[in-house]
């Protein structure tokens, strides 16, 4: 739970912070960018928006439904984001994501993931130290070369091991 607050605050801190923008404003169907920087966070007004964090210390993001969010060679990576929504984060020390239904999260070669999302999401954490995920609805959660992967159903109660790489809420 720490970990979440830490995402939520890394979140917060961006909006308040923002220290880079690829332009005025992100707006629906938009590509944004932000990198070589120490800070930077990406709002988009609209759905279907594509964004992209790179080579910095912290960034964030959040758009409405139906956005792809890619963040590497980052430190802290933090998004939100409403339903349909591909997310990405690689090669970082921590990267976590608030999503609604039917998302797809996936992280891998980094310290920490955590995410939360909504019913039909699939998660896939691999070559990572952790991997926190909270499913608020069914979900499918694959954790390969992970040292500590923690699934948690939004009843409270732990995610079915469906296989030795694959926990699930909601049945196998």
């Amino acid at each position: 739970m720490r970990f979440y607050a830490l995402i939520l605050l890394t979140l917060f801190a961006g909006l308040c912070l923002a220290s880079c923008w690829t332009s005025d404003a992100c707006v629906e169907g938009d590509a944004c960018e932000c990198f070589d920087g120490d800070e930077c966070y990406l709002g988009c007004n609209g759905d279907n928006c594509d964004q992209r964090c790179h080579h910095m210390n912290r960034c964030g993001a959040v758009c409405e439904h139906g956005c792809d969010f890619e963040c590497f060679d980052v430190d802290e990576c933090s998004a939100s984001c409403g339903d349909d929504c591909n997310l990405e984060c690689h090669h970082t020390a921590a990267c976590g994501a608030i999503c609604e239904r039917d998302c797809r999260f996936d992280c891998h070669d980094t310290s920490r993931c955590g995410v939360v999302v909504g019913p039909g999401s699939v998660v896939s954490c691999r070559s990572v130290a952790t991997c926190e995920v909270e499913c608020q609805g069914s979900c499918e959660v694959y954790c390969e070369s992970v040292d500590d992967c923690d699934v948690t159903c939004s009843d409270g109660s732990r995610a079915a091991e469906c296989s030795d790489r694959m926990r699930a809420c909601g049945g196998c």
